[in-house]
């Protein structure tokens, strides 16, 4: 009868330690990992004032016409596969699969851009 409960008592204490040591284990990688966009978004002032103390443009864009700030971007120029790397658009070079940052983050019209490496024709209204 004691040897069952000093049986017992073992199997329970390294159950216990088991399961402890099993809490401190790393956790697997994920299957699926978000990607981070690598630029930085600026939020556009929403008053001239502020627009041209930040170096911005204020007036009508698009077709609505609407007043907004049209910022110069920090990363122009940056070479790009893709708009999320950008804070404007990344603008397509003649046909390779690298293309660079847009010079400002306002960017109404048609242009030819990069999506994942792949040159696209849009045009944004």
């Amino acid at each position: 009868m004691k040897n069952q409960k000093l049986r017992l008592a073992i199997v329970t204490v390294a159950a216990m330690l088991t399961l402890a040591l099993a809490a401190c284990s790393a956790l697997p990688e994920p299957l699926f990992v978000t990607p981070q966009p690598t630029a930085v978004l600026a939020v556009p002032p929403d008053n001239e004032q502020d627009c041209l103390d930040q170096g911005g443009v204020w007036g009508p864009q698009g077709r609505a016409q609407t007043e907004m700030c049209d910022l110069p971007a920090m990363d122009a120029g940056k070479s790009c596969t893709d708009s999320s790397q950008c804070q404007g658009l990344c603008l397509a070079i003649d046909t390779t699969s690298t293309g660079a940052c847009s010079p400002r983050t306002v960017n109404f019209g048609c242009h030819d851009v990069m999506v994942d490496g792949t040159q696209m024709g849009i045009c944004i209204d």
